[in-house]
């Protein structure tokens, strides 16, 4: 998992759990708006229209009582019979607003009274407008002179408490609802609350988590990170284990881990490299003070060859392993130069035959080794002594492979732009835990050998921008050159 994904899951569920927070929020704002609506639009108007009505009701009554305590012959009474219809219609509006409010409808279509309201301010309507219809009739009976003033009054008065129980009754019931009201906005509002408190402290549970994440899988491996470095600036390599479910971690230590190997093998590879400079001039002063006591050898042995016609033959293969062993002493002593010096090259031209056959001319002669040569015809940019030294060194490496009787071939071929040239031999091969170590200086499988002649070979063959390399059954040293250096170099 990578940092950038560790923090947008971060932040989509912060986001997650703030929008579902976010949603309660809004429906509990939605209930509140529906509640106060309904307390707008339905409570509050029922009240005014109930006090309306009490406040109707009553002129109503009291012109009743005037009406009856007045003479039906008095022009007085006509005045109150007017005034008393038009109180009755006062009192019929606010009833019939009353009643228009039992089904009343927000925007969207949903009624504001539950169902058993509706039924109980509808069975309050009936009741209201059955005494409206009583206190007519008592008004009736009176001016049908049916009954006495004394017991329309009477009457009368047990409709207006009847009316006020009725009233005292329906607003009740309304306050009642009015009441549920407010306790259901305390409700959604404490609701809110207790949705906001779990959403931050979810929120913070949360957060708190990716920081606990970050510091697991970035933080503390980035600070084992630094502590690493600080042991690479006192020359110790060490490795970290990649176990993060972070992979952007993983890839830092990674590319630490790799470095610390590059480090380590350039601090061996130094060192290597200083060792050998000191053995390099050790051996430098030691090669000279060696080729010079050879030299005199040499001149004397010629000497005595050439004052000397009638040596046997018994001498003549004497003088001839003296010569061998000056050859080979001479041999280790160039490699070592060779190695040493490391000279710039001059790159001309040149035939490979021209090469193979200078480097079949300078080589020991031997009667129980053959050496075949099969190169197709091709020129090759190079160094001439240089490749000279790395196939007389090859050859010679073989012929000390073999040992006793056996076979050399060599083998030149071009492909395309490269020339391809391959020493074989029939000897008994390089053993298999040795094959990937031949190149390496100082490193040798043969008692009198240096270990620098492979390892000056494969110097000369990476100046040409060459590859050489070597396999088993049968043994072949193979180098592939390109054969223009200066055009590569282009």
């Amino acid at each position: 998992m990578k940092t950038r994904t560790i923090i947008i899951i971060g932040f989509v569920l912060i986001f997650t759990i703030f929008g579902i927070s976010t949603f309660f929020e809004w429906q509990h704002a939605d209930e509140i708006q529906k509640v106060s609506e309904y307390h707008r639009m339905m409570s509050i108007p029922a009240i005014t229209l109930l006090n309306e009505m009490t406040i109707n009701f009553q002129k109503l009554h009291i012109t009743s009582v005037n009406m009856v305590q007045t003479e039906l012959s008095d022009e007085k009474y006509k005045e109150l019979q007017s005034k008393y219809e038009k109180n009755k219609s006062v009192f019929q509006t606010s009833l019939k607003k009353y009643d228009s409010l039992t089904y009343s409808q927000n925007a969207r279509g949903i009624q504001y009274a539950p169902e058993i309201m509706q039924h109980q301010m509808q069975n309050y309507v009936h009741i209201f407008e059955e005494l409206v219809h009583a206190n007519d009739l008592v008004i009736e009976q009176y001016e049908n002179k049916e009954i006495s003033g004394h017991d329309a009054i009477s009457k009368l008065a047990l409709l207006e408490i009847d009316f006020h129980n009725t009233m005292e009754n329906d607003l009740q019931m309304e306050i009642t609802g009015m009441e549920n009201v407010q306790n259901q906005i305390i409700g959604i509002e404490k609701e809110m609350e207790r949705v906001f408190i779990i959403s931050v402290l979810v929120g913070i549970l949360a957060l708190f988590l990716i920081i606990l994440l970050i510091l697991r899988f970035i933080t503390n491996p980035i600070e084992k990170l630094c502590e690493a470095t600080k042991t690479i600036s006192i020359g110790k390599f060490t490795k970290l284990e990649l176990n993060s479910i972070n992979s952007d971690v993983n890839d830092v230590l990674s590319a630490y881990n790799r470095m610390s190997e590059d480090l380590e093998n350039y601090k061996l590879k130094i060192i290597k490299q200083e060792k050998l400079s000191s053995i390099g001039e050790l051996a430098s002063r030691l090669a000279h003070d060696i080729k010079n006591p050879l030299t005199v050898i040499k001149v004397s042995l010629d000497l005595i060859k050439s004052t000397n016609k009638n040596l046997s033959a018994e001498d003549i293969k004497k003088f001839e392993r003296i010569e061998d062993a000056m050859y080979r002493i001479t041999h280790q002593i160039d490699n070592v130069l060779d190695f040493i010096k490391g000279k710039p090259m001059e790159f001309v031209n040149y035939k490979i035959k021209e090469i193979l056959d200078s480097v079949i001319k300078d080589l020991p002669k031997s009667n129980k080794i053959s050496v075949e040569i099969v190169s197709e015809d091709s020129e090759i940019e190079c160094d001439f002594e240089a490749m000279k030294v790395v196939l007389i060194n090859l050859v010679i490496n073989a012929m000390h492979a073999i040992e006793d009787e056996g076979k050399i071939r060599i083998n030149s071929k071009v492909r395309e732009d490269k020339v391809i040239i391959q020493i074989e031999d029939s000897g008994p091969g390089i053993p298999k835990e040795k094959l990937g170590k031949i190149f390496e200086p100082l490193y040798t499988t043969k008692q009198e050998g240096t270990g620098l002649g492979l390892a000056s070979c494969k110097s000369i063959i990476e100046q040409h921008n060459g590859i050489i390399s070597v396999k088993n059954n049968p043994t072949r040293f193979i180098i592939e050159l390109p054969k223009m250096i200066n055009q590569l170099k282009k």
